[in-house]
């Protein structure tokens, strides 16, 4: 039925599962880094941890909705791309919070 069965793993639809996943690992990574100590952070300032944390949390989401609209209009279920979203949001949501803790305290 499908060009690709890839595009289908045990009933879920996982053909944009790929994407979450880069975000989830980008999310991870901005996470680690925020953690890691203040020498380690040069790269690092208030603007990119803000600008890598919302374009995480508005691509992966807009992806889950697409996502959400293409398995309901196959047929099929969703699969594990929400819990993955729910992952990047509480993740993005920290990782600013943690950064700018950390440098508040720093700056003090």
């Amino acid at each position: 039925m499908y060009t690709y069965e890839s595009f289908v793993t045990d009933g879920a639809f996982t053909l944009l599962r790929p994407v979450i996943s880069s975000f989830l690992l980008i999310t991870v990574v901005l996470f680690i880094l925020v953690w890691l100590p203040k020498v380690m952070q040069g790269f690092l300032n208030g603007f990119t941890v803000m600008a890598i944390t919302m374009i995480s949390i508005i691509v992966s989401g807009q992806v889950l909705f697409f996502e959400a609209i293409l398995a309901d209009e196959l047929g099929l279920g969703g699969g594990s791309g929400f819990w993955m979203f729910l992952v990047i949001v509480i993740l993005g949501i920290v990782s600013p919070i943690i950064y700018f803790i950390r440098h508040r305290e720093a700056g003090s």
